[in-house]
């Protein structure tokens, strides 16, 4: 059975992935494939099954914060050690067709949940929080499915009285993040942040001052070094569509999060939802009449 949380060890690969180059990127893949080459070998054994020197291995330890092969070695024990204890039955081996479905997609959300909430840092929510109350305009940038995500992020906090647009249109984009000015917010989101269409944004709204705050599940992407304020996920996305449909999760998980803590902050924000409430509980009710008067 697969594990619902990813070791916070290799979550630091993961989010660190798009910054290593050259052999790095060859111990990092081999390290993620197989941890155990890090937790049963030496050093020198690291080294020659990922097909470089002892000296790259412990550079790349230090790399993501560890003073070097066995302070790392020891980090991946202690992350993993729940991870091989045996839950559940042969039963879910056998499963096939539409049950093994349900099973991949229950286990890809738990982990999904559990590995977002582990990197959740609660100083930059409250920082993003502040930076969308002081923000005179808010932009809300993204592409695909994260393009959907900056739309019920939009709704969120339109719903709240907050001057928020987001836009489809990549030249609307454009043309209006040329306008934002250092009392404004641009909230970028890009599950990789190597979309080229948000850091375009970006790039314009920071040559005018604008701050910016990003969604993204790699803190070393281009564009986290160039936010202001980040907001990780640690979603794994491939081909398949589950893993397409678990990073899109992620950036709502963190999306209504942060709504939360703003609505939290500002009496006025309270109020505004509870006005819009009210406004579209009327239109539901003489929608169905019906069901308003068997009540």
């Amino acid at each position: 059975m697969k594990p619902t949380q990813t070791s916070k060890t290799l979550l630091k690969i993961q989010q660190g992935y798009t910054s290593f180059h050259g052999n790095y990127i060859r111990i990092a893949d081999r390290i993620l494939e197989n941890p155990s080459v890090v937790i049963r070998d030496k050093v020198a054994d690291a080294a020659a099954a990922c097909g470089c020197d002892n000296a790259q291995i412990i550079r790349f330890c230090q790399k993501l914060g560890f003073k070097g092969f066995s302070d790392m070695k020891q980090a991946l024990i202690h992350d993993l050690i729940p991870f091989h204890t045996k839950v559940g039955s042969s039963e879910l081996d056998r499963k096939t067709g539409f049950q093994r479905l349900v099973q991949d997609v229950r286990t890809g959300y738990q982990r999904t949940i559990n590995d977002t909430l582990a990197v959740f840092d609660e100083a930059e929510f409250l920082k993003t929080a502040a930076a969308v109350r002081q923000a005179g305009r808010i932009m809300i940038c993204g592409t695909g499915a994260s393009g959907i995500v900056g739309e019920d992020l939009q709704m969120k906090l339109s719903r709240m009285g907050y001057p928020v647009c987001c836009y489809g249109d990549p030249m609307t984009r454009r043309m209006l993040c040329a306008l934002l000015t250092g009392k404004d917010l641009l909230i970028a989101i890009s599950f990789r942040g190597q979309n080229s269409e948000v850091l375009d944004c970006v790039k314009i709204a920071r040559a005018n001052g604008c701050r910016i705050a990003s969604i993204t599940n790699c803190r070393t992407s281009p564009l986290a070094e160039m936010s202001d304020l980040t907001l990780l996920t640690a979603a794994e996305e491939d081909d398949f569509r589950i893993g397409a449909m678990t990073s899109r999760f992620a950036q709502l998980m963190v999306v209504d999060f942060l709504s939360v803590i703003i609505a939290s902050k500002d009496q006025k924000a309270g109020r505004s939802l509870a006005r819009t409430y009210a406004v579209l509980d009327r239109a539901a009710k003489k929608s169905n009449p019906q069901k308003e008067n068997k009540r």
